[in-house]
């Protein structure tokens, strides 16, 4: 699947690539394998996560770097950076998550520390998949639990709410956490979606710490700007919407990309139009991709790449989410393209 031309505005691109399991070119900043019974990665760029993937043949999503990479391991984190960005990962297995909570505190200060000692302390977009994360009751739900963690090791910043960075939280059928993510040396700005009440406000009936993640985060580039869409659903104001109602919630997801994209719109109104680089396209079921990727297409793009996986979404209503990576190139730039 060849990537958006409008990818290569700054130093680094993502695309999804056909998976294998050769060695890795060096350009690569990570190579991350979807499915299950996945072998060990042997290099740190490469990360493995434990959801299903719809579609053949399967697909891995790669950033690769127009700088040149170095890349290794401390604290148990694997990274690769290239001068402007990084991109890092940490596993924890069963047993070191017994206690959610504090595993979660636990894994975002390790992360913070190796940020910050990199040279790279501005957190951009952050993935979180949790194994079993609809599993218990009330408060005792794991993505409330993992919230909570997460919120725990943020909070310790002051003003961190104002500098949040884009987040995903999945559920998979394994028994750990797999953490990946991309962070600057300078941050991007947050960006919030008008129809929807920001995660971090979310009241107590959504559990006892808000969701600390941003519903967008706009980095600019020297040469454009790059917009990361966190998971986005069905809801609005802070309620979902068309429960049991797969296309229902698709064409609500839909009105919440436009409105997060409008708003990031007035943000940068030297931009031109944003393109879509990539979505993932996140299923409770699995067996309903036939049904919904066709519509998915027709409000997307036809020609925007797409990663379809099967996984359990953070409240148990919703069948579905979606995120994405969309850039734009400064508006004289495509003026002259036009021209």
């Amino acid at each position: 699947m060849a990537p958006d031309t409008h990818s290569y505005l700054c130093s680094y691109r993502m695309a999804y690539e056909a998976d294998a399991d050769a060695a890795l070119d060096d350009d690569v900043l990570a190579w991350i394998r979807f499915g299950q019974d996945l072998a060990a990665p042997c290099d740190p760029r490469m990360i493995n996560v434990a959801l299903g993937q719809i579609g053949t043949p399967p697909l891995a999503e790669v950033w690769r770097s127009r700088l040149p990479v170095e890349h290794g391991r401390a604290e148990g984190l694997g990274y690769a950076h290239n001068g402007e960005v990084l991109f890092g990962h940490l596993r924890l297995e069963a047993r070191d998550i017994l206690d959610l909570d504090r595993a979660t505190t636990s894994a975002y200060l390790r992360i913070d520390l190796l940020l910050r000692r990199m040279g790279y302390p501005c957190w951009l977009r952050m993935w979180n998949f949790v194994s079993h994360i609809n599993q218990g009751d009330g408060d005792a739900e794991r993505y409330r639990q993992f919230s909570q963690g997460r919120h725990n090791a943020l909070a310790l910043k002051p003003g961190f709410e104002a500098r949040l960075p884009a987040a995903t939280a999945i559920g998979t059928g394994d028994d750990g956490m797999t953490v990946y993510f991309l962070a600057a040396r300078e941050p991007g700005e947050q960006v919030e979606n008008p129809r929807q009440v920001s995660a971090f406000r979310y009241p107590t009936a959504y559990g006892p710490k808000s969701p600390s993640f941003s519903r967008g985060n706009l980095k600019h580039w020297a040469d454009g700007v790059h917009l990361f869409v966190s998971g986005t659903a069905s809801i609005v104001g802070c309620e979902t919407v068309h429960p049991g109602d797969l296309e229902g919630q698709l064409d609500e997801t839909w009105r919440n990309f436009e409105s997060l994209l409008q708003q990031a719109a007035l943000l940068e109104p030297a931009a031109g139009a944003f393109h879509a680089a990539g979505l993932k396209i996140f299923l409770r079921r699995g067996e309903l991709a036939g049904e919904l990727l066709p519509r998915v297409r027709q409000l997307f793009g036809e020609d925007v790449p797409m990663l379809c996986l099967a996984g359990d979404i953070c409240r148990r209503d919703l069948l579905l989410e979606i995120e994405g990576l969309f850039t734009a190139a400064p508006r004289s730039a495509s003026l002259r393209a036009a021209a």
